[in-house]
């Protein structure tokens, strides 16, 4: 019987993504970003003469590293608020979107979440990261809601994100999982084999091929990919549990 995905992985894997995300400030804003403030007030924004529009950048900047420092503490409705404040001064600012998208994903509210990733996307469209973040979404909902509509969702999404960034480890490891949950275990293993070609050493995608080579009862190579995601990742709490969690249930002593 096939795993589900565990909701603790997915923010890991979101961790992931976003930081291959490739909107970035400007280099005009970085350097107005990096002169003092004139008061006390920690959105304010450079004092001297900016670039048309750099003050209201600057400040859309403030308010999403704000938001991000939410969000890394799991406080989801402090994230939401500062992100907000950064649409509302500045409503191009697509990354900021994506960034929403995962507070509100924090909070189970999936509808939300792929709109915000909805977003993301229409105002770049070769944004990789909201693809693939807004194929987890589907993925996680579709399991919540037995609905594989929504499976195929994650791995169209999932494929999007390829097509763009061909290099994007996490996004075949995912789709591989999508196939996985889905039932379709086979489908997933060449996608998991070119994640690890990617990155040899990610114990996400070692878990996801251990699974993969479980349900399909190549059982020696499923205890060996799971030890070796043990091995990579000793300080995982998310990939200990999975993989200690696989290996009882493969028989094997600890």
């Amino acid at each position: 019987m096939f795993r589900v995905a565990m909701p603790s992985l997915g923010l890991l894997f979101l961790t992931v993504l976003m930081s291959l995300a490739s909107a970035q400030p400007s280099e005009e804003w970085t350097q107005c970003a990096s002169q003092p403030k004139a008061s006390s007030d920690p959105h304010s924004g450079c004092t001297s003469a900016n670039p048309s529009g750099m003050e209201t950048q600057k400040n859309a900047a403030a308010y999403y590293s704000s938001g991000n420092a939410h969000l890394n503490k799991k406080n989801y409705d402090g994230a939401i608020a500062d992100y907000d404040e950064a649409i509302e001064l500045d409503p191009k600012y697509a990354i900021v979107y994506a960034s929403r998208g995962n507070a509100y994903l924090g909070k189970k509210d999936y509808d939300r979440a792929i709109a915000d990733y909805d977003k993301a996307i229409e105002i770049d469209p070769r944004d990789a990261v909201s693809y693939a973040l807004r194929g987890f979404v589907y993925n996680v909902r579709g399991q919540e809601r037995n609905d594989p509509s929504d499976q195929d969702r994650a791995i169209a999404n999932y494929t999007k994100a390829i097509e763009i960034n061909p290099k994007y480890a996490v996004a075949y490891n995912n789709r591989a999982w999508a196939y996985f949950t889905a039932g379709k275990a086979a489908q997933g293993l060449p996608d998991v084999e070119k994640s690890l070609e990617l990155n040899p050493n990610s114990a996400h995608a070692l878990d996801t091929r251990g699974s993969i080579f479980e349900a399909l009862g190549r059982r020696e190579e499923a205890i060996a990919d799971f030890r070796r995601a043990l091995a990579v990742a000793p300080n995982n709490p998310a990939v200990q549990s999975s993989g200690k969690e696989a290996l009882k249930r493969l028989g094997v002593r600890q």
